[in-house]
């Protein structure tokens, strides 16, 4: 059964769905998951990949822009509007940080729903949420502090 993860991030802390983005990512990436993750808009995705390549001190996450030639990273990042191939054959979790229902969510094995600590992100959050589980999806919650 395909599992959606909701993410709802507890406090306020600046740029909060891209840490708890690219700390999920690099949990994937040893697990060895390709994953796609996606944002509103291209200055979100730049700002998700900066966040990336300064991720702690001592380590980073190993991404590249989504392209037609993705198949040597594990992590791809996107905005919602850039994604013009398939990903979902090629991808085994999606990381969703924008507040807008990817079109091409049905195939994913397991979506993340990263959800922010304003009153207007949850609510759209729970929109998502309500259509997920009219679609049978299996669907879990978690409240998470950075």
């Amino acid at each position: 059964m395909k599992k959606i993860d909701f993410y709802l991030i507890s406090n306020q802390v600046v740029d909060a769905r891209f840490k708890l983005a690219s700390r999920l990512s690099n949990k994937l990436l040893r697990l060895e998951q390709r994953t796609l993750v996606i944002t509103e808009n291209q200055e979100q995705c730049e700002n998700l990949s900066r966040i990336m390549w300064s991720f702690s001190d001592t380590s980073f996450v190993a991404h590249e822009q989504l392209n037609e030639n993705s198949a040597n990273c594990n992590i791809n990042i996107s905005s919602i509007t850039e994604v013009k191939i398939e990903p979902e054959t090629d991808f085994d979790v999606l990381i969703n940080t924008s507040n807008i229902m990817p079109k091409f969510n049905r195939s994913f094995s397991r979506i993340a729903e990263i959800v922010e600590f304003d009153e207007s992100a949850k609510a759209l959050a729970r929109e998502r949420y309500k259509i997920y589980q009219e679609q049978g999806f299996e669907l879990d919650t978690h409240t998470i502090e950075l």
